[in-house]
């Protein structure tokens, strides 16, 4: 019997770190096609919304918070939010294992370029 409910243990916790880990690393998904509007994942952070940016060079710093991210048709899940190197955390944030994208917050760069984006951020 006590191996049983080992196992189970043992069990729900492998699903639920792959779930973590599945909402953490998703990439950004944008739907293509004629008439449809891309799709960027979201982050609810202390009040206000970030759109997931895909980007590179970008430096993860502290800890700061637990957001929520939600859209594309996934369900919302908390995640773990950290400040970026150099970049206020008004203006744009990051996701514990997430290094392919950046949250920038609604209507902050929103004509930037991914080449442009860093120096936008950063002014």
């Amino acid at each position: 019997m006590a191996v049983r409910r080992r196992r189970l243990r043992l069990l729900a916790g492998l699903v639920a770190a792959l779930a973590i880990g599945a909402a953490l690393v998703a990439p950004v998904v944008l739907r293509g096609g004629a008439g449809g509007s891309p799709c960027a994942a979201a982050l609810a952070f202390r009040g206000a919304t970030y759109v997931a940016r895909p980007t590179g060079g970008f430096v993860q710093a502290v800890a700061i918070g637990v957001g929520v991210a939600h859209g594309c048709g996934a369900a919302p899940q908390n995640v773990n939010v950290r400040s970026l190197a150099g970049i206020e955390p008004a203006r744009a944030i990051g996701v514990s294992g997430d290094q392919s994208s950046v949250y920038v917050r609604r209507g902050v760069c929103a004509s930037a370029g991914r080449a442009s984006l860093l120096a936008c951020l950063r002014s």
